[in-house]
């Protein structure tokens, strides 16, 4: 029998593979970036953000080891190896906001993103290689404003990582709450009336 990789569990012992978990999370993540034309890169930073949860490392966390478990980075790295790396800024800072991005000479002991790039790099990070028997990272370009200039892409990556976590969150949420949620398609339309200038 295969392993069964999870990515949580829920109180009264229900179970959402990494697999189910990324699916709804790159469904939603593609859906919020649409309106920006990020859906492809929101697509990808979806399918990529828990990739790092297909770790033994990290199955042991989930039932009851104690040990931290960086399984963002693992995610953000596959983007970088594929070119992506506004999805990979994105991926990285996931769940502890996006990582400074320090420079190319960062050693692998920094705490910037390019030092945990490198120490992916250098199989700093838990093994977690079964996510290509289950997962396969979709391509993509971003938006072209996002390429105009710094100030763009760093603008077009606050706004991915941001779908990137309300995804993350509303389909983790509906997991253990075990109370499906519906589409968000068209929420930012049914809620702009509401919004009025001061």
């Amino acid at each position: 029998m295969e392993n069964k990789f999870l990515a949580h569990i829920a109180e009264d012992g229900r179970e959402q593979t990494v697999f189910e978990h990324l699916a709804g999370a790159a469904s939603l993540s593609a859906e919020f970036s649409r309106p920006f034309g990020g859906e492809a890169q929101g697509l990808l930073a979806g399918t990529a953000h828990d990739i790092g949860k297909y770790s033994a490392a990290f199955q042991r966390r989930l039932t009851g080891d104690s040990r931290r478990v960086d399984h963002a980075t693992a995610g953000a790295f596959e983007c970088m190896g594929r070119g992506q790396p506004f999805a990979a800024f994105a991926v990285a800072g996931h769940h502890g906001g996006l990582p400074d991005g320090g420079g190319r000479g960062d050693g692998p002991e920094a705490a910037t993103f390019w030092g945990r790039i490198k120490r992916a790099g250098r199989g700093g990070l838990e093994p977690y290689g079964a996510w290509a028997r289950e997962v396969s990272l979709p391509g993509g370009q971003p938006p072209p404003f996002a390429k105009q200039n710094p100030g763009a892409g760093m603008f077009f990556i606050r706004m991915l990582y941001s779908c990137l976590v309300a995804a993350d969150f509303l389909d983790t949420e509906a997991f253990m709450s075990g109370k499906p949620r519906g589409s968000c398609s068209g929420c930012w339309k049914k809620k702009a009336p509401s919004i009025r200038p001061l």
